[in-house]
């Protein structure tokens, strides 16, 4: 279960998630992945990609098409 650190692109704060292979389609690279920020202040769903390794490779406002699965925040 990688832990990841990254910021939320709405608020800037720094995010902590978990993932694992089974929660991204592998058959996509960069395989997009929906984060849900879980804070009061915030609590927006926005695109992270990740490659095969489970690396954020980049994120984008918008919940884009394509995710299998929505991951919420642990901090």
């Amino acid at each position: 279960m990688p832990l990841r650190f990254n910021t939320c692109p709405f608020c800037h704060e720094k995010i902590v998630f978990t993932i694992e292979i089974e929660d991204i389609d592998s058959s996509q690279y960069p395989a997009p992945v929906y984060i849900l920020h879980k804070s009061k202040s915030c609590g927006k769903t926005s695109t992270f990609y990740v490659d095969s390794l489970l690396r954020v490779s980049y994120k984008e406002l918008e919940k884009k098409p394509g995710a299998i699965k929505t991951l919420e925040t642990t901090k």
